[in-house]
């Protein structure tokens, strides 16, 4: 009975650290404001990811929606992230581009912000679909793994390093603007 009372004592204490991660992650969306005319979906999810892994996220769109997706990804990861959509009624990669590019130009890459001449200020990635039937996306998110040193020394055994950190897929929408009854 003492062992027991003693172990639920322990999940109690420790329950709060591992929420901890979770809630920052889920905490992104007070920080963020969709621009008008898109609001949030409610589809919008942060995870907290590790490197040298990779996470599906399905998406299900609705006709007679527009939609926007944007993605952040914690510091950490240095954007060494890859993001790869598949529309799963055709099997048709539809986007299959780094976190961040040597050029930073719009379309080139999906975190790092690009300068947008239009409007004389920087601007961070988006992507629009309009889908013209309902479908479904699959999003995968590979997280690169750390550079690792290089030595020459063969008895020192190399160690991977592992980051953690949130990623989160912003989905935006609207009504559509091609939409008849």
């Amino acid at each position: 009975m003492k062992s027991k009372f003693i172990h639920i004592i322990v999940i109690l204490l420790l329950l709060p650290l591992f929420s901890d991660a979770q809630a920052k992650c889920s905490d992104f969306f007070k920080y963020r404001r969709p621009e008008a005319p898109y609001e949030y979906n409610d589809q919008s999810s942060s995870a907290v990811c590790v490197t040298g892994q990779t996470y599906e996220f399905i998406l299900p769109l609705t006709k007679g929606k527009d939609y926007r997706l944007k993605f952040y990804a914690a510091a950490v990861f240095n954007n060494r992230i890859n993001f790869k959509i598949i529309d799963q009624s055709n099997h048709e990669t539809v986007l299959d581009l780094p976190g961040e590019s040597g050029s930073r130009e719009e379309g080139s890459c999906v975190l790092a912000d690009f300068w947008n001449d239009d409007t004389g200020k920087s601007k961070h990635p988006y992507f629009d679909f309009y889908p013209v039937t309902s479908t479904t996306l699959k999003i995968i998110i590979e997280v690169l793994p750390a550079p690792q040193s290089e030595s020459s020394d063969p008895n020192v055994k190399k160690q991977t390093k592992m980051n953690r950190g949130c990623v989160t897929v912003v989905v935006l929408d609207k009504k559509a603007d091609n939409t008849s009854f």
